[in-house]
C-alpha cells in the first residue's frame, strides 16, 4: 500500500506538471493573440479615420477652389452655401485664409464662432500647430487652408455593432480553443502519466528482484530509451547472476576436492589406517599449496576488478622487459623441450604498470607452456602498431604465440573465470590466469583477444602507447 501511494504521487506529479505546462502554454498563446487582435482593431480604426479624412479633403478642395475663382476670394457665406451639400452631421470643416485666420467654421453642418470652437479644442493657434491644415490651391497659388475631420469610427452605431460582433466571435473562438486545449492537454498528460506509471511499476518490480519483467515499449522516444536501457540492464544482470552462480559452483568444487582429499587422508592417518609417511605428507602439502594458490589468485582477481584499483605507471625499457620474460620461462621451456623466444621492436620507453604488465604476460606464457606439446614453439613479440587510434595515439602490442589450436568452446570461454581446458585440468591450473590478464589489460584501457592463426594459438594484448623521455626512465 505504501508503494502504491508512492506510485500515485509520481502519477499525480507528472500528470499535473504536463497538464499545467500545456495549459500555461495555451493561455500564453491566447494572451499574445488577444494583444495582437486589440492592436489590429485599433490600427484598422486609425487607418479608417485617416483615409476618411483624406477622402473628404480631396472632395472639398475643388469646391473651395472654384468659389475662390468665381468670387476672387474666400467669402464665408458663399463657402457655406457651396459646402453644405457635401457636409454631414459627422464632419468638422474649418476654412482659413492665407494667413491662417478663420474664414468659415462648420461643426456637424452648423456654422459656429471661433470662441465656440476654442471651447472644445483650445486655442486656435495650438489647434493649428497640432493639426497642420492642408493647402487650398488655385493653380499654383495658395489661396487658403483647410482642416477636416470626422467623428471617430466608433461614433457610428453600425461600426460599434461590427466591432462588438468581432469581439464576440473572437471570445467564442478563444473559449473554444481553451476548451480544446484543455481536452488535448488532459489526453496527452494522461498518456504520459500512464506510460510513466507503467515504467515505474516495472522498474520497481525489477529492483525488488523479479528478473523476468517484460518491459512495455512506448511511442514516446525518451520513455522508449528508458525501456531499452532497462532491458539491456536486465540482460546484463541475467548474465552476471549466471556467471556468479557458476563461479560460486566452480569455486566450491575446486576447493571442496582438495580439502576433502586432505581431510580424508588426515582422518585415516589419525585412525591408523594410513601410515604417516614422508611421501604422503608431501602430497598433502601439495594439495594445500594448490588451495593457497587458488585463494591468492581469487584475491588478486577481485582486487584488480575492484573500481578502487589504480595502476601506477612507470617508464619501461622494452628491451629489459622482454629479456625478463625470456629469462623467467626459458628454463621451464627447455625442460618441456619447447622452442622459446622473445623479441621486441619497440624503440624508446613507454609508460605502464610494470608489475601488473609482467604479471599479465607471465600468466599468458604460463598458459602457453601448459597447452603446448613437447617439440612445439612459443614466441613472444613486443611491438608498436602503426594503426592510429581515434585520439591520434598508437598502441603497444604484446603477442604470445604457441603451437596448437583452440576449440570453439575454449575460444568462447578462454577468459572466463575458473574456466580450464583439459590440459590445464590435468596439470592443476586454477582457471584464473587469463581472467587476471584480462583484468590487467582493462586497467590499462587496453584489450586482449585469442585466435587461431597458421597452426598457432595467438593471444594478443594491446594498450595505448605513451612515449616517455629516456632521461625519466626508472622513475615513477
Amino acid at each position: 500500500m505504501k508503494q502504491s501511494g508512492i506510485h500515485r504521487k509520481r502519477q499525480s506529479g507528472i500528470f499535473r506538471r504536463v497538464y499545467l505546462g500545456h495549459l500555461t502554454a495555451s493561455f500564453a498563446v491566447l494572451a499574445i493573440m488577444s494583444v495582437f487582435f486589440v492592436f489590429a482593431i485599433r490600427s484598422a480604426i486609425t487607418r479608417w479615420n485617416k483615409n476618411e479624412t483624406a477622402d473628404i479633403e480631396q472632395m472639398l478642395m475643388p469646391v473651395i477652389s472654384k468659389v475662390h475663382r468665381l468670387d476672387g476670394g474666400l467669402d464665408a457665406s458663399t463657402l457655406e452655401s457651396a459646402l453644405l451639400p457635401y457636409i454631414t452631421d459627422s464632419l468638422y470643416v474649418y476654412v482659413f485664409d492665407r494667413d491662417k485666420h478663420p474664414v468659415l467654421l462648420l461643426n456637424r453642418g452648423q456654422r459656429v464662432s471661433q470662441k465656440e470652437v476654442e471651447k472644445q479644442v483650445g486655442s486656435m493657434q495650438t489647434f493649428l500647430a497640432l493639426n497642420s491644415p492642408s493647402q487650398i490651391k488655385d493653380g499654383d497659388e495658395t489661396v487658403g487652408y483647410l482642416s477636416v475631420d470626422s467623428v471617430d469610427f466608433l461614433a457610428y452605431r453600425t461600426n460599434r455593432e461590427f466591432v462588438s460582433n468581432i469581439k464576440k466571435a473572437v471570445a467564442a473562438g478563444a473559449a473554444g480553443a481553451v476548451f480544446i486545449a484543455l481536452c488535448i492537454s488532459a489526453f496527452i498528460s494522461s498518456s504520459y502519466s500512464k506510460q510513466a506509471t507503467s515504467l515505474v511499476k516495472e522498474i520497481t518490480d525489477f529492483s525488488d528482484g523479479n528478473r523476468h519483467i517484460k518491459f512495455t515499449h512506448s511511442a514516446t522516444t525518451e520513455f522508449d530509451m528508458l525501456v531499452r536501457s532497462e532491458e539491456k540492464l536486465q540482460k546484463q544482470l541475467w548474465k552476471e547472476e549466471a556467471l556468479r552462480r557458476q563461479w560460486m559452483q566452480d569455486i566450491s568444487h575446486d576447493l571442496r576436492t582438495p580439502v576433502t582429499a586432505v581431510k580424508v587422508q588426515l582422518e585415516a592417518m589419525g585412525d591408523g589406517v594410513l601410515d604417516c609417511s614422508t611421501a604422503r605428507l608431501e602430497n598433502l602439502l601439495g594439495e594445500i599449496v594448490n588451495i593457497e594458490k587458488l585463494v591468492n589468485n581469487l584475491h588478486e582477481l577481485i582486487r584488480y576488478e575492484s573500481p578502487e584499483m589504480v595502476i601506477r605507471p612507470v617508464c619501461i625499457d622494452p628491451g629489459v622487459f622482454i629479456s625478463d620474460i625470456q629469462e623467467r620461462f626459458g628454463f621451464l621451456a627447455e625442460q618441456k623441450r619447447l622452442r622459446y623466444h622473445c623479441t621486441s621492436s619497440v624503440t624508446g620507453f613507454f609508460a605502464a604498470d610494470e608489475f601488473l604488465l609482467q604479471r599479465c604476460v607471465s600468466n599468458i606464457v604460463q598458459n602457453a607452456l601448459q597447452y603446448t606439446a613437447p617439440g612445439g614453439c612459443i614466441l613472444v613479440t613486443l611491438e608498436r602498431t602503426g594503426d592510429r587510434r581515434a585520439d591520434g595515439r598508437q598502441n603497444i602490442r604484446i603477442e604470445v604465440r604457441n603451437t596448437g589450436s583452440l576449440t570453439p568452446k575454449d575460444k568462447e570461454h578462454v577468459f572466463d573465470r575458473l574456466y580450464r581446458g583439459d590440459s590445464s585440468r590435468r596439470e592443476g591450473g586454477t582457471g584464473l590466469g587469463l581472467s587476471i590478464a584480462k583484468a590487467i589489460m582493462d586497467l590499462h584501457h587496453g584489450s586482449i583477444s585469442a585466435e587461431n592463426r597458421d597452426g598457432n594459438v595467438c593471444l594478443c594484448m594491446e594498450f595505448p602507447f605513451q612515449p616517455v623521455p629516456e632521461e625519466t626512465a626508472g622513475t615513477e
